[in-house]
């Protein structure tokens, strides 16, 4: 009775045992399955944080780079406008110079031309009136055969600087069509550049980690092995000693 009372014993002691290695069993493994999810959520979360810090770095260098030239061409702006507000002042003077002198030049000319018109009409008063009417109509045909030369000359002057305008313009908007295909198939290259680069950058970034994921694993389970060899010599020890007693 004695032995089998303590064969029941140690049967529920066993029982008891291996509930409590089995609870502990599935307390370390959940242990390690949080553990691993915890590391590979880390590496996960770097790749994804120092992705977003490159294209930060990218977006950062393409503004100062920008910003730069545009400081630069501002710079460049200034000392043109400068330029040109110099350059018209003296031209200014000039214009206002020349138009001085003509202004004088012609009031002197219309005074002396007033003088003799006055002059002509008192002769042509002495004169005879069919006699002066066939003067004046001579004169006037002269008059209007010089305002049809001028008038000529005038349209031909028109025509030549327009048509050299023409020229201008047309060669301009030619160039201006040029490099903007190239200003534009240059854009394309620098986005295609941009998209290499960066696409370059993940897929190396994401082999490396992917390895480094595997690297890890083994270090850990290296640590591991490290640790838990020493235990199960200890723990061999232990039972070896308790074969033997």
């Amino acid at each position: 009775v004695l032995k089998e009372h303590s064969k029941s014993t140690m049967s529920s002691e066993l029982e008891q045992l291996k509930v409590q290695h089995e609870e502990l069993r599935l307390t370390k493994r959940a242990i390690d399955r949080e553990t691993e999810d915890t590391r590979t959520k880390t590496i996960e979360d770097k790749r994804a944080a120092e992705a977003e810090i490159e294209k930060l770095q990218l977006d950062l260098e393409s503004l100062k780079e920008e910003t730069t030239e545009l400081i630069q061409k501002n710079r460049s702006l200034e000392t043109k406008v400068a330029c040109l507000k110099e350059e018209h002042e003296v031209k200014r003077k000039k214009q206002e110079e020349d138009y001085d002198n003509q202004r004088r030049s012609k009031q002197k000319l219309q005074f002396q031309e007033a003088k003799l018109c006055t002059k002509k009409v008192n002769i042509e008063k002495k004169c005879d009136p069919v006699e002066v009417h066939k003067l004046q109509i001579e004169e006037l045909k002269k008059e209007v055969q010089f305002n049809k030369n001028e008038r000529e000359e005038v349209k031909k002057i028109y025509e030549t600087e327009m048509n050299k305008l023409d020229n201008v313009m047309a060669k301009l908007k030619f160039q201006k069509k040029t490099w903007e295909k190239k200003l534009q198939a240059a854009r394309e290259e620098l986005l295609k550049l941009n998209a290499n680069c960066i696409n370059i950058r993940e897929s190396s970034r994401k082999e490396l980690y992917d390895k480094d994921l595997l690297l890890q694993r083994l270090v850990l389970d290296t640590k591991r092995c490290q640790k838990s060899i020493p235990e199960l010599e200890a723990s061999m020890t232990l039972l070896e000693n308790m074969v033997k007693e």
